[in-house]
């Protein structure tokens, strides 16, 4: 008995081989991504983020630029908590650095306070102030703290035992006891 193989049914054959080739791979491909293991998120880990670097554009060309270590974030209690924040506020080519070792960001995000060796440097106005704990307001630009404050502003120095800051360091009034210094 001869078996005759046409071209049509070599054809229908090799059809036949490839979709049932194709069709073992799709079914070992998908078994093997069910197959791995999906790491869940540790749940202490939440709400972390580690390298932050945040830029915003204000609408009067004011630009503002947040750089830290650590984020934590309580969308709860909405707040941010940031560790070695540097912020740069830049001004018409005026560049103001904030640093500190804490920068707490509270009360539905309106409210901000910066904690343990605040330090706000500012060159082309000569301007440095040194304290422990600052605390104030976004959309005022209003600063205050209770700790010592050390000023300098070009050849003079004041140290205070307390600061207040109006309409974001356009009026600057060190309260309690003061002692100014010029070089």
């Amino acid at each position: 008995m001869k078996l005759k193989l046409s071209a049509k049914s070599i054809f229908i054959i090799l059809i036949v081989l490839i979709i049932t080739i194709l069709t073992f791979n799709y079914i070992n491909r998908n078994s093997q991504l069910n197959s791995q293991k999906i790491q869940d998120i540790d749940p202490s880990k939440e709400g972390k983020t580690v390298g932050v670097n945040i830029e915003q554009n204000q609408p009067n060309g004011e630009k503002i630029k947040i750089i830290a270590d650590l984020m934590e974030e309580n969308k709860e209690e909405k707040f941010i908590k940031l560790i070695n924040p540097i912020t740069e506020i830049i001004k018409k080519n005026n560049v103001t650095k904030i640093t500190s070792n804490y920068g707490y960001i509270i009360n539905n995000y309106s409210k901000f306070k910066l904690d343990n060796n605040v330090n706000i440097y500012n060159s082309k106005k000569q301007f440095a102030l040194k304290t422990e704990q600052l605390s104030g307001m976004f959309d005022t630009g209003d600063m205050y703290t209770n700790s010592p404050v050390k000023i300098k502003i070009r050849n003079s120095k004041i140290q205070g035992s307390s600061l207040s800051l109006k309409n974001y360091g356009e009026y600057i009034k060190v309260v309690g006891k003061a002692r100014l210094t010029i070089d």
